[in-house]
């Protein structure tokens, strides 16, 4: 049986993709890096921050920290982050599921990213668990955020549900053993989601029918 639905953030519940890039090319920039392809910063979709600025530093020869550059590009998005509404279907989907199944975060963004998202969205009260990357060692598609969220509810793999819109993500859920409903990015259509249980085009589409077929079906 189900009992806890966990959701990706960035992607999932909130459009902020396009400003974590944007927070990316204005730290970048200051240290010389005059403009980044779409495409690249695309295969970054669902990665660590960390990835990122390792290889930017690596290919760019950046005589700069990494830690540095992810406290400035932090700083910068952080300011971004009240601009931001929830996706299609993601009010009414969480509306929906409040109450009946336990609700969780876990994002490979910090935890003060994480927090900061709900209170501005006014959805920190729907959630009994946010986990985020800064509190793992290891980052998607390694499934150490799903394992530790589904610690903090007490479930199973087999009793919960992973929302996700990234490759790297889905790959995480089904590393940890969960269900998985992959709803991609704009940016990711042309991804692999053959490892997802289930592909939707937007959130709200995952209804009772649906999380009940779940139930004793995994592999």
């Amino acid at each position: 049986m189900i009992r806890a639905l966990i959701f990706d953030m960035d992607g999932t519940l909130v459009d902020s993709e396009k400003l974590h890039f944007e927070a990316w090319r204005k730290t970048l920039a200051r240290y010389g890096v005059d403009s980044i392809p779409q495409s690249d910063l695309n295969r970054y979709v669902g990665v660590s921050n960390e990835q990122l600025a390792d290889d930017y530093i690596q290919s760019h020869s950046l005589q700069v920290k990494r830690t540095t550059l992810l406290q400035e590009k932090q700083e910068l998005y952080l300011r971004m982050i009240p601009s931001l509404e929830p996706l299609p279907g993601v009010r009414e989907t969480i509306d929906r599921y409040c109450g009946r199944y336990q609700l969780a975060v876990a994002s490979s963004s910090d935890r003060i990213e994480l927090h900061l998202i709900l209170e501005t969205l006014g959805l920190t009260r729907y959630f009994a668990q946010v986990v985020g990357g800064d509190m793992v060692s290891r980052k998607k598609p390694d499934p150490e955020i799903y394992l530790q969220a589904m610690q903090l509810l007490r479930v199973n793999p087999q009793e919960a549900v992973a929302f996700e819109d990234s490759e790297a993500g889905v790959a995480a859920a089904k590393n940890a053993g969960m269900y998985s409903i992959a709803i991609p990015s704009p940016l990711l259509q042309d991804g692999d989601f053959s490892r997802a249980d289930t592909i939707l085009g937007r959130i709200d589409q995952a209804d009772e029918q649906l999380l009940a077929r779940f139930s004793g079906q995994l592999d």
